[in-house]
């Protein structure tokens, strides 16, 4: 790994324990779909840090699912919550022509979130 990408995997990794800590902010105010989405871009950066870590460029994607395949070592999260996150994404920014974001989710949907940045230490 460069000196370059050990800066920019530091960086990812800061800014993930960051956001997770906006997501926590986010649950204690019911907003879930912020949680969703928070949970999300938290745990991509993470999963990005990591693969920098390793010495490989991270993809310029979002599909959480193919990140953690490219780590080097397992997360530790299982594929039904990374598919959820990457899923539900974009209707919990931007709903749906059936999706109101702001009622759409639950607070277990909030706490699903919350488990998987617990199991990668956000």
């Amino acid at each position: 790994m460069t000196l370059k990408q050990s800066e920019r995997s530091s960086y990812l990794l800061r800014e993930a324990k960051k956001i997770a800590r906006e997501v926590r902010e986010n649950f204690q105010r019911a907003e879930y779909e912020r949680v969703i989405r928070k949970t999300h871009e938290a745990l991509e950066l993470w999963l990005k840090g990591r693969i920098l870590e390793s010495g490989v460029e991270p993809a310029k994607i979002h599909d959480l699912m193919q990140l953690d395949q490219r780590l080097p070592k397992p997360s530790g999260l299982s594929n039904e919550d990374l598919l959820f996150l990457t899923t539900e994404r974009i209707p919990a920014f931007y709903g749906a022509e059936d999706i109101i974001p702001d009622k759409a989710y639950a607070v277990e949907d909030g706490e699903r979130c919350l488990r998987c940045l617990d199991k990668v230490g956000l």
